[in-house]
């Protein structure tokens, strides 16, 4: 079962996947088109899940699930990883990249993790950036606490050795 977005309570249960590239205006469309069915047909053992999705930066989406009207179970999770794993498919996008997201503006800079403590040391991500984090507690959090300054999320170390 498909609603708004912004009608989720902020106890939402929430998963975020970052593609490895943005979406062009063709392929925006047909993912939110091809989400909206599917969310639209999510069910956990034949109980339809009160959910959503959101696209952010044309780059991340954010699927979103009510469980105080019934839980994702292991099967419905499975299906919905599913989802990213078609679209991959017919797009040639990777929904799965473990690339840093750096915001800047309404797009993203990607890192690869190997290179976090070079672009540190350059001076391109700074204590002060903001990162699109790839996990939230829920929606709550989301809302109010994402994107996270990099001087906040785990990428704070490399801070702390630059200036010591």
């Amino acid at each position: 079962m498909n609603i708004e977005f912004q009608e989720l309570p902020n106890h939402a249960r929430v998963w975020i996947y970052q593609a490895n590239r943005a979406f062009n205006e063709h392929e925006y469309a047909f993912v939110q088109s091809y989400l909206k069915q599917a969310v639209l047909d999510w069910n956990a053992h034949g109980v339809p899940l009160s959910g959503s999705f959101q696209i952010r930066y044309h780059q991340i989406i954010v699927i979103a699930v009510d469980e105080r009207h019934h839980a994702a179970s292991g099967c419905s999770i499975d299906a919905s990883t599913g989802w990213f794993k078609d679209l991959a498919f017919q797009l040639g996008i990777d929904f799965f990249d473990r690339s840093v997201a750096l915001v800047q503006g309404e797009t993203l800079r990607l890192f690869p993790l190997l290179g976090i403590k070079q672009a540190v040391a350059e001076g391109q991500i700074t204590p002060d950036s903001l990162i699109a984090v790839p996990q939230v507690k829920d929606l709550g959090e989301y809302r109010t606490q994402w994107p996270v300054s990099t001087k906040d999320s785990w990428l704070k170390k490399y801070f702390v050795e630059k200036f010591v």
